[in-house]
């Protein structure tokens, strides 16, 4: 591993320490930081017993920590043997904490073990309240793919801002995690990153309309199917969020 800083990250004043070959964020100097690892039994805190993750479970779907996984796994998981509609969630229970105005940053690091299936799909990043239908989500910034494994980015405002699978020229591979980075620094101009790599960057996906509380968010990571028999498994290793204080 080889260890590098940015020293003034995207203009913003902060140092950012990261994994030169696997460009993981190792620290940042930002006064909120959010980290999760998947260590341990899932859910809570021995502080004060409040859980820090939520889960949504419709029918054979399935979401936990990946027992004895290295380095800790969350995974959400289709019953491909259940012709079901189904929805796997791990958020944040609709409690939006972030605020993506105050130059966030999310990232983390996803290997889609299985690909979805049939009309199965998965998605990742920021969003305002889980509805079963992604599309209808109010606010986001995420990453998305289904069986085909092309990784597309999108982006919405609840307003005039709406981009719909913009391709990424990424195509995710089963067993091969990639770390994924979407970057609110300046929100006119929100920037997607894989493996470092910036991508999708002949769009502006400019999110600056957002205002009061749509721009408090949560992470969020969505696998759900209609009623088929569609599989998916995806394998969460860490998220990491950090940004400014208001």
């Amino acid at each position: 591993m080889s260890i590098a800083c940015k020293w003034n990250w995207h203009n913003t004043g902060r140092q950012v320490w990261y994994d030169k070959t696997t460009f993981e964020t190792l620290k940042a100097t930002y006064p909120l930081y959010f980290y999760d690892d998947f260590l341990g039994v899932a859910g809570g805190s021995v502080f004060d017993g409040t859980a820090i993750w939520n889960v949504v479970d419709v029918a054979g779907a399935t979401e936990a920590i990946v027992a004895d996984s290295a380095n800790g796994v969350f995974r959400l998981y289709l019953n491909a043997g259940a012709a079901e509609a189904e929805d796997a969630v791990l958020y944040h229970s609709d409690n939006r904490t972030f605020n993506v105005g105050n130059g966030l940053i999310f990232e983390t690091k996803i290997d889609v073990a299985v690909l979805p299936t049939l009309t199965a799909e998965t998605v990742w990043g920021m969003a305002g309240d889980h509805n079963l239908d992604n599309d209808t989500v109010a606010q986001f910034a995420w990453f998305k793919l289904d069986g085909s494994g092309a990784v597309v980015c999108e982006t919405d405002d609840d307003g005039a801002e709406d981009n719909n699978d913009v391709a990424t020229g990424v195509t995710a591979v089963p067993g091969t995690a990639n770390i994924y980075r979407i970057d609110f620094t300046t929100l006119a101009n929100v920037k997607f990153f894989i493996d470092g790599v910036r991508v999708a960057s002949s769009t502006t996906f400019n999110l600056s309309a957002l205002a009061g509380g749509a721009l408090t968010q949560q992470p969020y990571f969505d696998l759900n199917k209609d009623a088929d028999n569609g599989a998916g498994t995806v394998d969460i290793d860490y998220v990491k969020i950090w940004s400014n204080r208001a």
